[in-house]
């Protein structure tokens, strides 16, 4: 008898294919990623707002990669968080390198292109989404949850990503383009729970866990809510993967010395940050002067919370600012302060009992806990976008609940359900659509807040700078500003911003007084030592005026226009070498600065120094092609130095930008007119 011949297998005659589960799940990211872009659609071209303004139009260090990672301290969003501000700083370059607010001549707007920075939140917040998905997915057809979800994980996963990433509660971190730290943080956040899901049941772990280890790194640098990442990553492995705390920390031992690491980042970022430039912290006084205790603030957080889950089921009365009220009596909060403390309570015992019930809970509130507890955070008590990453915990009670109910019903409970969560999502998406059009304009976003918020003195104030900018609203604009000091009437803010409205519409007295009733009631504010500098040089009192001027510089040396205006008035008092002194300085230090450039070279023109006025000009423009005076300027310096030729295109340039402008006209028609053009 012939003995058995050995088949070896036949070689591949094609390339594998994708696991059915694999294209089930690319597919279901497709779908997820068109669905946001359709109910974020309208979302790119609100103006800056609010915060938006220090953190990125008026932020000197965005001009290079460098500075981008020593962020300024003074307590903008940015503060503390290095890696916010490099991705503004990306978006600055993007934008190709135009000039900051900072350096603009007077009255022109923030001049940085909106488009790009609401184009990478939305990616930001595409990716966060998408990170939420692959998460849901991996945990539900994890070892723990494998028979109660597996069959569905990939649907179930989808339905929660998509309810998170369309529900109109997500605005304030996404289309509000400052809060990009709150996404930043979160996309590091789950990326960060994603790797160890992943790592947990891959053969080779290693790089999948240090990943995660790179995303808590990252998200560390994004904001301190990361705080809590490395307890909740392990709260979930011995949930949903591990079993037990013990069997996690010794399977990926490394991957939990790798997150503690990660708090020492942390805490350096949070020491060097100080009290964010006393805007958290204990013992502070919020924007009116009213010191917020502990026991105020977290007196204010039991009705915020609990106004934050109403929103998540309901969001009818969206506020894209609450102001800084506080809540001094517990009287007012002690039903939503027991409500809360039964969640907790209720929280506590599940993480005990039911550990991945207990892990949601431990979601919803370790994540809120840095900026919604007792640490005042005092530029805003309530903030909406703070629910932007707890709210995943929402949608994945609502999610598997319902699916617990549907299975009930068997195949047409299923189908119901899941015709209910396409519904309840288009619902959301086309509130979340509608709620954009609100952040169109800085007038409608504020007129909204207004109205909802009566009583927020912020929100008139920043309806009343909005209106400032509208051409025929000036009386519009000074009623919000008296009705903003009316309810807050110890608002140093609101008095500087009323008295520079006043003063952009030649009310000089009017405006002086109200700038010396602002630095009476803080001295130390260098935005109104600079307007009351403005509103006395513009009546000739000059002397008075650079005094004020020194002192805005010396309080606030980021304050370009408190300097640039002090070496005007010493040169407009003769001090010429001091005024050439302090001009080569501020040149020096900020060699990007266009205001200063164009201004060092109008002085060095009327002192004859020709050369010299034309390099500064020729810089002024450069770094700020937008800059119609600089281009008027150095194109006046060119034709009486006999280069018309050169000068024509400054001129063409200056039309362009400015046609009401009467001078850029006259020259142009004057100097083609020379050329025989």
């Amino acid at each position: 008898m012939p003995a058995p011949v050995s088949k070896q297998p036949a070689p591949p005659t094609s390339v594998p294919t994708v696991r059915p589960l694999g294209l089930v799940a690319a597919g279901g990211a497709v779908l997820l990623v068109l669905a946001v872009l359709l109910a974020w659609g309208n979302s790119f071209r609100g103006p800056f707002v609010l915060d938006d303004l220090p953190a990125i139009a008026d932020n000197a260090s965005l001009r290079s990669w460098w500075t981008a990672l020593n962020p300024p301290n003074h307590g903008e969003t940015v503060t503390g968080r290095p890696l916010v501000n490099l991705s503004f700083a990306l978006n600055h370059q993007l934008a190709g390198r135009q000039p900051l607010a900072a350096d603009a001549p007077a009255g022109s707007e923030p001049v940085d292109k909106v488009f790009g920075y609401h184009v990478l939140n939305l990616a930001i917040h595409l990716g966060a989404a998408l990170a939420l998905f692959g998460l849901a997915r991996r945990t539900l057809a994890g070892p723990v949850l494998r028979e109660k979800f597996g069959a569905a994980a990939v649907g179930l996963a989808w339905f929660i990503a998509l309810l998170w990433a369309v529900h109109p509660l997500q605005t304030g971190a996404v289309t509000y383009i400052a809060q990009r730290a709150e996404s930043l943080c979160a996309l590091c956040y789950l990326l960060t729970l994603w790797c160890l899901a992943r790592g947990a049941e891959a053969a080779r772990s290693g790089p999948w866990l240090a990943t995660g280890v790179a995303a808590c790194f990252a998200g560390m640098a994004s904001k301190e809510v990361m705080v809590s990442a490395p307890l909740l990553a392990l709260l979930l492995d011995r949930a949903c993967f591990a079993g037990s705390f013990g069997t996690a920390l010794r399977r990926r031992s490394s991957f939990y010395v790798g997150l503690a690491l990660s708090w020492g980042l942390l805490a350096g970022l949070v020491w060097h940050s100080g009290n964010r430039g006393g805007s958290a912290g204990l013992g502070l006084a919020d924007p009116s002067g009213v010191t917020i205790t502990p026991w105020t603030y977290l007196l204010r957080q039991c009705e915020a919370i609990v106004h934050y889950v109403r929103l998540s089921v309901w969001p009818d009365r969206l506020v894209s600012d609450y102001g800084f009220d506080v809540i001094a009596d517990a009287g007012q909060v002690w039903p939503q302060a027991l409500l809360l403390l039964a969640m907790l309570g209720a929280t506590l015992w599940a993480l005990w009992r039911r550990p991945v019930v207990g892990f949601l809970g431990a979601w919803f509130f370790a994540i809120l806990a840095p900026s919604s507890s007792f640490i005042p955070v005092i530029t805003e008590t309530a903030a909406e976008h703070r629910m932007y990453l707890p709210l995943a915990a929402v949608a994945v009670a609502a999610v598997v609940v319902a699916y617990a109910l549907a299975r009930r019903l068997g195949g047409a409970g299923l189908m119901a359900a899941a015709g209910a969560g396409l519904a309840v999502a288009t619902v959301l998406g086309a509130a979340t659509y509608r709620r954009n059009t609100d952040y169109a304009s800085a007038a409608t976003l504020w007129r909204d807040a207004a109205t909802k918020r009566p009583q927020n003195a912020r929100a008139h104030q920043e309806l009343a700078l909005a209106l400032a900018k509208v051409p025929g609203r000036a009386e519009e604009s000074l009623a919000e500003f008296r009705e903003a000091v009316r309810l807050e009437p110890n608002y140093p803010s609101a008095l500087n911003n009323y008295a520079t409205t006043l003063l952009d519409l030649g009310r000089l007295a009017d405006a002086e007084k109200i700038f010396t009733e602002t630095l009476q009631r803080k001295p130390d504010l260098a935005e109104a030592h600079l307007g009351l500098g403005n509103a006395l040089a513009n009546q000739g009192r000059l002397a008075e005026a650079g005094v004020h001027f020194a002192e805005a510089a010396r309080l606030k040396p980021g304050l370009l226009m408190a300097r640039v205006n002090h070496a005007k008035a010493l040169g407009a008092l003769g001090q010429t070498a001091e005024a050439v002194a302090e001009f080569q300085v501020l040149v020096r230090e900020l060699p990007g600065a266009a205001e200063a450039h164009f201004n060092f070279g109008d002085l060095l023109g009327k002192l004859g120094r020709t050369a010299e006025s034309l390099a500064e000009l020729e810089a002024a423009v450069r770094t700020n092609p937008g800059h119609v005076q600089a281009r008027l300027f150095l194109g006046l310096a060119l034709y009486n130095s006999g280069r018309k030729a050169e000068a024509l295109p400054q001129f063409e340039a200056a039309a362009l930008l400015a046609p009401s402008n009467p001078d850029a006209r006259t020259l142009l028609a004057t100097v083609r007119r020379e050329l025989g053009r």
